[in-house]
Protein backbone atom coordinates (compact mmCIF):
# COMPACT_ATOMS: atom_id res chain seq x y z
CA UNK A 1 0.00 0.00 0.00
CA UNK A 2 1.22 3.31 -0.75
CA UNK A 3 0.11 6.85 -1.65
CA UNK A 4 0.51 8.42 -5.01
CA UNK A 5 3.07 11.41 -4.81
CA UNK A 6 1.62 13.42 -6.86
CA UNK A 7 -2.07 13.20 -6.71
CA UNK A 8 -2.28 11.74 -3.23
CA UNK A 9 -4.28 8.84 -4.69
CA UNK A 10 -3.61 5.14 -2.55
CA UNK A 11 -2.10 2.79 -4.63
CA UNK A 12 -2.47 -1.32 -4.19
CA UNK A 13 0.67 -2.34 -5.94
CA UNK A 14 -0.46 -5.24 -8.45
CA UNK A 15 -4.13 -4.82 -8.01
CA UNK A 16 -5.74 -4.57 -11.00
CA UNK A 17 -5.77 -0.61 -12.38
CA UNK A 18 -2.44 -0.17 -10.64
CA UNK A 19 0.61 -0.18 -11.03
CA UNK A 20 2.98 -3.05 -10.86
CA UNK A 21 6.39 -2.52 -8.43
CA UNK A 22 8.53 -5.79 -7.48
CA UNK A 23 8.30 -6.49 -3.50
CA UNK A 24 11.43 -4.04 -2.01
CA UNK A 25 10.03 -1.17 -4.45
CA UNK A 26 6.60 -1.85 -2.49
CA UNK A 27 8.08 -2.25 1.24
CA UNK A 28 10.07 0.83 0.36
CA UNK A 29 7.09 2.92 -0.96
CA UNK A 30 4.58 1.68 1.83
CA UNK A 31 7.38 2.81 4.38
CA UNK A 32 8.96 6.05 3.26
CA UNK A 33 6.92 8.19 5.90
CA UNK A 34 7.04 11.76 4.63
CA UNK A 35 9.49 14.50 6.21
CA UNK A 36 11.67 10.89 7.51
CA UNK A 37 12.21 9.31 4.42
CA UNK A 38 12.68 10.64 0.46
CA UNK A 39 9.85 9.01 -2.07
CA UNK A 40 10.17 6.19 -3.85
CA UNK A 41 10.69 6.58 -7.57
CA UNK A 42 9.03 3.23 -9.62
CA UNK A 43 8.63 3.68 -12.85
CA UNK A 44 8.06 7.44 -13.69
CA UNK A 45 6.23 7.95 -10.21
CA UNK A 46 6.84 8.84 -6.86
CA UNK A 47 4.99 7.01 -4.07
CA UNK A 48 4.88 7.48 -0.16
CA UNK A 49 3.68 5.26 2.69
CA UNK A 50 0.19 4.10 2.01
CA UNK A 51 -1.06 5.53 5.46
CA UNK A 52 -0.75 9.46 4.56
CA UNK A 53 -4.05 8.59 2.67
CA UNK A 54 -5.38 5.47 4.87
CA UNK A 55 -4.07 4.40 7.92
CA UNK A 56 -4.88 0.70 7.99
CA UNK A 57 -7.19 0.51 4.08
CA UNK A 58 -9.46 -1.42 6.43
CA UNK A 59 -12.04 -0.27 4.03
CA UNK A 60 -10.18 -2.05 1.55
CA UNK A 61 -11.38 -5.47 2.25
CA UNK A 62 -14.54 -7.01 0.78
CA UNK A 63 -17.13 -6.66 2.73
CA UNK A 64 -19.14 -10.36 1.97
CA UNK A 65 -15.61 -11.69 1.03
CA UNK A 66 -14.07 -13.36 4.65
CA UNK A 67 -15.65 -14.75 7.65
CA UNK A 68 -12.49 -13.34 9.55
CA UNK A 69 -10.31 -10.47 9.48
CA UNK A 70 -7.24 -9.31 11.45
CA UNK A 71 -6.25 -5.65 11.57
CA UNK A 72 -2.98 -4.34 13.12
CA UNK A 73 -3.03 -0.91 13.68
CA UNK A 74 -0.01 0.39 15.16
CA UNK A 75 -1.43 4.18 15.13
CA UNK A 76 -4.71 3.82 16.47
CA UNK A 77 -5.13 3.30 20.20
CA UNK A 78 -8.28 1.92 22.09
CA UNK A 79 -7.03 2.32 25.38
CA UNK A 80 -5.36 5.62 25.48
CA UNK A 81 -3.58 7.20 28.36
CA UNK A 82 -3.58 10.73 29.60
CA UNK A 83 -0.25 11.99 28.15
CA UNK A 84 1.48 15.08 29.89
CA UNK A 85 3.82 16.26 27.84
CA UNK A 86 2.46 19.03 24.98
CA UNK A 87 4.39 16.30 22.06
CA UNK A 88 2.27 13.21 23.68
CA UNK A 89 -0.77 15.26 23.91
CA UNK A 90 -1.01 16.18 19.91
CA UNK A 91 0.33 12.26 19.38
CA UNK A 92 -2.16 10.92 21.38
CA UNK A 93 -5.01 13.43 19.70
CA UNK A 94 -3.39 12.17 16.28
CA UNK A 95 -4.35 8.55 17.56
CA UNK A 96 -7.90 9.35 18.26
CA UNK A 97 -8.54 10.41 14.71
CA UNK A 98 -6.89 7.33 13.28
CA UNK A 99 -8.71 5.37 15.57
CA UNK A 100 -12.39 6.96 14.88
CA UNK A 101 -11.33 6.41 11.39
CA UNK A 102 -10.56 2.46 11.43
CA UNK A 103 -13.34 1.79 14.01
CA UNK A 104 -15.96 2.90 11.52
CA UNK A 105 -13.73 0.78 8.58
CA UNK A 106 -14.29 -2.04 11.14
CA UNK A 107 -17.82 -1.39 12.31
CA UNK A 108 -18.79 -2.08 8.72
CA UNK A 109 -17.47 -5.23 8.58
CA UNK A 110 -18.63 -6.45 11.92
CA UNK A 111 -21.85 -5.47 10.28
CA UNK A 112 -21.77 -7.54 7.47
CA UNK A 113 -21.13 -10.92 9.76
CA UNK A 114 -17.04 -10.45 9.93
CA UNK A 115 -15.63 -11.53 12.96
CA UNK A 116 -12.92 -8.74 12.81
CA UNK A 117 -9.87 -8.85 15.24
CA UNK A 118 -8.35 -5.44 16.09
CA UNK A 119 -4.80 -5.15 17.55
CA UNK A 120 -3.55 -1.74 18.78
CA UNK A 121 -1.37 -0.33 21.36
CA UNK A 122 -2.49 -0.74 24.83
CA UNK A 123 -1.48 0.93 27.71
CA UNK A 124 1.84 -0.65 28.28
CA UNK A 125 2.58 -0.48 24.43
CA UNK A 126 2.13 3.82 24.41
CA UNK A 127 4.25 3.86 27.67
CA UNK A 128 6.78 2.20 26.11
CA UNK A 129 6.86 3.95 22.96
CA UNK A 130 6.88 7.46 23.89
CA UNK A 131 5.81 10.29 22.12
CA UNK A 132 8.68 10.06 19.42
CA UNK A 133 7.73 7.48 17.41
CA UNK A 134 10.89 7.09 15.18
CA UNK A 135 12.78 7.11 18.50
CA UNK A 136 15.16 4.22 17.77
CA UNK A 137 16.08 3.22 21.48
CA UNK A 138 12.79 2.21 22.32
CA UNK A 139 12.83 -0.50 19.45
CA UNK A 140 13.67 -3.75 21.27
CA UNK A 141 11.54 -2.83 24.26
CA UNK A 142 9.08 -1.44 22.02
CA UNK A 143 9.27 -5.08 20.18
CA UNK A 144 9.30 -7.18 23.13
CA UNK A 145 6.63 -5.00 24.67
CA UNK A 146 4.42 -5.86 21.41
CA UNK A 147 4.91 -9.46 21.61
CA UNK A 148 3.28 -9.77 24.80
CA UNK A 149 0.33 -7.37 24.77
CA UNK A 150 -0.69 -8.68 21.32
CA UNK A 151 -0.46 -12.46 21.84
CA UNK A 152 -2.90 -11.59 25.05
CA UNK A 153 -5.24 -9.35 23.15
CA UNK A 154 -5.89 -11.32 20.25
CA UNK A 155 -6.60 -14.33 22.98
CA UNK A 156 -8.85 -12.33 24.87
CA UNK A 157 -10.47 -11.15 21.40
CA UNK A 158 -10.77 -14.91 19.82
CA UNK A 159 -12.64 -15.67 23.24
CA UNK A 160 -14.85 -12.54 22.97
CA UNK A 161 -13.70 -9.43 25.16
CA UNK A 162 -13.33 -6.80 22.46
CA UNK A 163 -11.93 -3.63 23.80
CA UNK A 164 -13.79 -0.72 23.91
CA UNK A 165 -13.16 2.39 21.34
CA UNK A 166 -12.68 5.26 23.55
CA UNK A 167 -14.37 8.32 22.76
CA UNK A 168 -12.45 11.69 22.21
Amino acid sequence: MATDYSNGRRVVFGRPGDPTANLPEAVCSSCAIPAWYAPVRIDARSYIDGGTASNASVDLVPKDEFDEVYVLAPMAALEPDSPRSPVAMVERRMRRAITKGIAGDVAVLREAGARVMLLTPGRDDLSVMGANLMNPNRRIVVLHTAMRTAAVELRNQQHGARRRVATP
